[in-house]
This record gives structure tokens, sequence and C-alpha cells, in this order.
């Protein structure tokens, strides 16, 4: 029976220091930075706060937005998946590190060179608005419509929505 296992990160934090942006000799950019992640919670003898530091690699045209807008101190979300990498140093011992590869990585932060907190910088693709919401009759592949308010019936009350 095949198994399936999940290879899964997703982390919030801030970055250690600036990215660091290379690129493999095939021409591909590739950004690396560490990130700290903060826990804190009560201990028996009082509060305790630690700190988890992880390195993550960035790839293609996040690797370049990560090093144009990124610095030492941003907060960012990333979701992707744990790789590890082995090799054997000078002394002949094995060595083993591991870093995550972002899938996707979101700026929580000011962008770099940007002197207040209030800005934002909206990497999502522009949306059709209005061709937005059609749905699509899988027998036909025709149009079914587009979203429309439906106004509540009277008796129906917020409070008796489960969620």
């Amino acid at each position: 029976m095949a198994r399936n296992d999940i290879n899964y990160f997703f982390g919030i934090g801030n970055l250690t220091k600036d990215p660091e942006l290379r690129y493999t000799p095939q021409g591909t950019p590739v950004c690396r930075f560490r990130m700290a992640m903060n826990r804190r919670y009560q201990g028996k003898s009082g509060p305790v706060e630690e700190v988890t530091y992880v390195t993550v690699a960035a790839w293609a045209k996040l690797a370049e937005l990560c090093a144009r807008y990124l610095h030492k101190g941003s907060r960012v979300a990333v979701v992707g998946s744990l790789r590890s990498s082995s090799w054997e140093d000078r002394n002949g011992g094995k060595r083993t590190s591991y870093e995550i590869r972002a899938e996707n990585i979101q700026f929580l932060s000011a962008p770099k060179g940007t002197p207040d907190e209030e800005s934002v910088i909206d990497f999502s693709p522009e949306i059709d608005v209005e061709n937005f919401a059609t749905f699509v009759d899988e027998e036909s592949e025709e149009p079914l419509g587009d979203l429309e308010d439906i106004p509540p019936q009277d008796n129906e009350i917020a409070e008796d929505i489960p969620f």
C-alpha cells in the first residue's frame, strides 16, 4: 500500500539579516535568508522565551522580489517544504543542514527603503473583477452566470449560523 508523506512548513518570523541573492551557473536566482521565530510560554519558574532559527531559500522570481523588498527585521510568513543537504567536512565528519524551500512568502512589514510601516506592496495578480465569479456548467461548458447577492430570508437569523 502506497503512503503519502507530508512535508509542509508554515512559519512567521523576522529576518535576522539582509537577504543574499545569488545565481546558479544556469542563471537562476536564489535568495537565502535566516528567519527567527519566537515562542513565549509560562514555565514552572516563570516566563520562557525560545527562538528558533531557520534558513529559507526562495528561487526564481520570488528570489528577486525577496532581495528587492526584504531587509533585516522584515516580518514574513513563509510556506514551503523542509529540505536537507548532507556532506563531509574537512575532517571527514558527516554534516547535515536543513532549509526551507519557499513556495510562497507573504511580506508582513514595510518594504526596504520605505520610511513608514503603513506601506504595503501587493504582489497578487491583477483580477478581472467583472469576470471573476462566473461559473461554468461542467457538461456543456457554458457559463452559468455571475454570483449575485441573495438577501437573507426573514426566518434566517445570523445567530443560527454554526460558524
